[in-house]
């Protein structure tokens, strides 16, 4: 479980990053006054980013920051102010970065940093590059920034492996590498990972004009020209994951249903089909119909039809935690249960059923019974809109049996 350590002595700038670390962040955050208190909750705690004040009552000199990074806690520094002395002796200590406090939009610049290299923990970059020197220097950079780290010697290998891991999310190539350069690297890789996919920042030495556009024309996202300072490696990296996640975000916010949270009818149909072409595999589809749920609406009214909704949508998604669960109508739920047959995947539909029935709703304050019907069928070697069709049909047939049950066809 991810967890933070902020360390910041002023009252007002604590108040302001509490403020945005509850907007922001969405893991366990602990507010230190000095490196005393620091030291208590690094006792009891295993952190997983650090962000500090460089000076302290009772740590003037920056002992917060070595205390930190001794206890391998990747720390990021806020500063009033830093010289060229400061600044040195911050990235030789091996900071992740620094944030000058010098107006309100530099603490939103700090905990959104955070939040960033929060997601990148976990998160697969590769790095491909001729040079054993330049290989080993970017991934001690990607590292602090909380990358997993692989490498390749060249373009070539460097394909092989994104092609053998989807799961790669950052690619630094250089340009000049032998068998396969940075070039046809990127082209070859974008015929398979799109921009909202795969980041990836070209390299080249200095003195190469026109590389960067070319670069980006091919399809990586930024560039950067060798030698380069730490703070530019750091922040194009950042920033570029950062659009990455950004696009992540919207990508799934349109793929949910606003009332249920769930998966919504577009998001079902896309990965319907996605999956109906891994033909090996046995899946069942279910789709779910709520009984009587207009009398919900006309005895109740709309919000607590919408009350109803999301009580089944929170069993569905308790229930079926494994499996894909999308909401595409208004009463009715699709579920894809992935790697069962057909005689397990009923056990489980009549087991949401009967937990379903036995469930104490409750409407506007009051308790209520829902019911709910189910059609059942095996979704692999089949089209989506024959498996539709069947599992319409059976579950028609639910409810033409006096609903709460659940009907299966192959």
């Amino acid at each position: 479980m991810q967890r933070v350590l902020f360390v910041e002595d002023s009252k007002v700038v604590q108040q302001v990053l509490r403020h945005l670390s509850a907007h922001y962040l969405n893991v366990a955050v602990d507010f230190a006054w000095s490196l005393a208190q620091a030291k208590e909750f690094v006792a009891k705690h295993e952190y997983s980013l650090a962000l500090v004040d460089l000076t302290l009552p009772d740590a003037p000199n920056g002992e917060v920051v070595k205390y930190t990074l001794e206890q391998n806690v990747p720390t990021v520094v806020l500063t009033s102010k830093i010289d060229e002395y400061k600044r040195q002796q911050m990235l030789e200590l091996g900071v992740v970065d620094y944030v000058i406090k010098d107006n309100r939009d530099s603490y939103h610049y700090a905990v959104k940093l955070v939040a960033q290299l929060l997601r990148n923990q976990g998160c697969k970059a590769l790095i491909a590059d001729d040079s054993m020197l330049s290989r080993s220097l970017m991934k001690q950079m990607l590292e602090k920034q909380l990358f997993d780290v692989q490498d390749a010697y060249d373009g070539e290998q460097a394909l092989k492996m994104l092609k053998a891991d989807p799961e790669i999310k950052l690619l630094m190539t250089d340009y000049a590498m032998p068998t396969m350069d940075g070039f046809e690297l990127v082209k070859a890789v974008r015929n398979f990972r799109g921009r909202d996919d795969l980041a990836i920042i070209g390299l080249s030495g200095a003195g190469k004009h026109g590389l960067s556009a070319r670069f980006i024309k091919y399809g990586a996202n930024d560039f950067l020209t060798k030698p380069f300072m730490n703070e530019e490696f750091h922040c194009r990296v950042l920033q570029t994951m950062e659009q990455l996640s950004l696009i992540a975000d919207i990508k799934e916010s349109a793929y949910r249903d606003d009332l249920t949270g769930l998966y919504n009818r577009r998001y079902f149909y896309q990965f319907a089909e996605k999956l109906l072409k891994e033909t090996a595999r046995k899946n069942c589809l279910a789709l779910l119909d709520i009984d009587f749920f207009k009398m919900i609406n006309d005895k109740f009214g709309h919000e607590a039809g919408d009350q109803a909704l999301k009580q089944v949508a929170s069993l569905l998604r308790s229930s079926f935690k494994d499996f894909t669960v999308s909401r595409v109508g208004g009463e009715e739920f699709a579920i894809v249960l992935t790697d069962v047959n057909i005689e397990q995947a009923y056990s489980l539909m009549d087991a949401f059923r009967a937990r379903i029935s036995d469930y104490d709703f409750v409407i506007n304050g009051q308790s209520f019974t829902i019911t709910v019907s189910v059609g059942l069928t095996n979704f692999q070697n089949v089209t989506l809109t024959n498996a539709m069709r069947i599992a319409d049909k059976a579950l028609y047939q639910a409810k033409e049996q006096n609903r709460d049950c659940v009907i299966k066809q192959n």
